[in-house]
């Protein structure tokens, strides 16, 4: 590409990100932005790439895990297509795409015979979990299995809450079978992804391939989410077929959802009770002692020197979930970091003040439904149907952006909250919202007025 071209993309790509921050400040309001936005850089880029860059680790954690999503949706939204986006250390050398080096005369190190389990977070192993009260039997169980796969708990049914540690059990498993046997054919898939493939599977007339997969190629099946399945007649039924196979051949089965498999409504009574034949454990939100320990490890894990009764002190204020105990962490971190301050009590009260766990009336997507339905005096039914005037359609697209904005839900907890909505239906909605805000007044001041008064401002 010649000078003038290369330059070109350059600014495109510069005006593409500054219509992206534009959007969103327009969205999140100026306070928000200044703290977490304004700081980006954008560093580098190819086609279907932007590099950012942000001033420290934590700040980085903090904004993957509540930004970096809406992020990508809006840059993809202003580009028209998809583009990957990523986040490095301002002091980090940008990426650079490399030209392949010239093969040695040597011999070629053999690959190795069996590889990791795709999808596994090298992060969630049974060392860097915390075991509590809230916790113990799950916890217990899924150690036996790692230990004894197909054999004592067979399935392996965990349940409970966001955040409380479901998934970090599910990939230890999977670590764990693997280094006491790396010959061993694990499978991690969320229940949308096993769906997502099969009705790609079903398309494109690749059915063998997908069967032999999940039915022959597999010595464990590591299921997360699996209420999302519930109601999808056909998925139901291969998943159905799957866990026979997979427990007749005495293979081990490990499931997780956010509830017992009898309160799943529309989960096939064959399935249910399927899912009950091993052992049911649960998983609570952690006590007191058991969120310090927590806090400790991870400041551990990141190299922060962190005070006891500070640790205490964020114990107390954040009791909701795990995920939520350790954003809190990084929130303080990544404040007390760009303000040049140190990590005390009372700042930990000043930067979680608003964030503080509030047990009688958290900001679940159940209450935001309420909230907007009794604004716009429509039914939550209604916001939860298929009818698609406007007098319902707004609604409820307002009510899966607050969903997304204040509940910490993913778009497919979301979208299954909303009647079974597939992920991109909740994206959309929000991306919708948020353009409309961005021109429209009386629009923007309805948002931010349920807003405020679900955040208990």
């Amino acid at each position: 590409m010649d000078e003038s071209r290369s330059e070109g993309a350059a600014g495109q790509v510069t005006q593409i990100w500054d219509e992206v921050l534009g959007a969103i400040r327009a969205r999140v309001g100026d306070r928000t932005f200044d703290t977490w936005f304004a700081p980006l850089e954008l560093r580098a880029q190819d086609d279907g790439r932007l590099e950012l860059s942000v001033p420290n680790r934590f700040f980085q954690e903090w904004f993957e895990n509540n930004y970096l999503e809406e992020v990508r949706a809006t840059v993809e939204s202003v580009a028209g297509h998809r583009v990957e986006v990523q986040l490095g250390l301002a002091d980090a050398e940008p990426t650079r795409v490399r030209r392949p080096e010239p093969e040695p005369s040597v011999e070629p190190t053999p690959a190795p015979k069996y590889r990791a389990p795709s999808g596994l977070h090298a992060r969630y192993r049974f060392d860097s979990f915390i075991k509590g009260t809230s916790n113990e039997l799950a916890a217990s169980a899924a150690h036996a299995v790692a230990e004894d796969p197909g054999q004592r708990f067979n399935p392996l049914f965990i349940y409970g809450g966001v955040g409380l540690g479901k998934t970090h059990l599910l990939h230890g498993i999977g670590h764990a079978l693997h280094a006491r046997d790396p010959s061993s054919r694990i499978a991690y898939i969320s229940a949308e992804h096993f769906m997502n493939e099969f009705v790609t599977a079903v398309r494109n007339n690749a059915f063998d391939a997908f069967r032999r997969r999940y039915r022959d190629d597999c010595d464990c099946l590591l299921v997360d989410d699996i209420q999302f399945i519930a109601g999808k007649d056909r998925t139901m039924d291969e998943f159905f077929h799957v866990f026979n196979a997979l427990y007749e051949s005495g293979k081990q089965i490990v499931i997780t959802a956010d509830r017992v498999p009898k309160d799943m409504e529309g989960m096939e009574a064959r399935l249910t009770s399927r899912l009950n034949w091993g052992l049911v454990a649960d998983v609570q939100a952690p006590d007191l002692e058991t969120r310090m320990a927590i806090l400790e490890q991870k400041a551990e894990r990141d190299g922060l020197e962190l005070d006891r009764n500070v640790a205490r002190c964020i114990a107390e204020l954040v009791d909701s979930n795990v995920r939520d105990l350790e954003g809190a962490l990084v929130r303080v971190t990544a404040f007390a970091d760009l303000r040049g301050v140190p990590v005390t009590e009372s700042f930990v009260r000043e930067a979680l003040g608003s964030r503080s766990a509030s047990p009688d009336a958290p900001v679940t997507v159940e209450r935001i439904q309420k909230a907007v339905a009794g604004h716009f005096r429509v039914r939550i039914s209604d916001l939860k149907g298929r009818r698609r005037h406007q007098a319902i359609a707004r609604p409820r697209m307002i009510a899966m952006y607050l969903a997304r904005e204040l509940s910490g839900a993913s778009f497919p907890e979301i979208g299954m909250r909303f009647g079974g909505r597939d992920h991109s239906t909740v994206i959309s909605a929000c991306r919708r919202i948020s353009t409309i805000c961005a021109g429209d007044e009386d629009m923007r001041s309805t948002v931010e007025s349920l807003r405020e008064r679900l955040a208990g401002h």
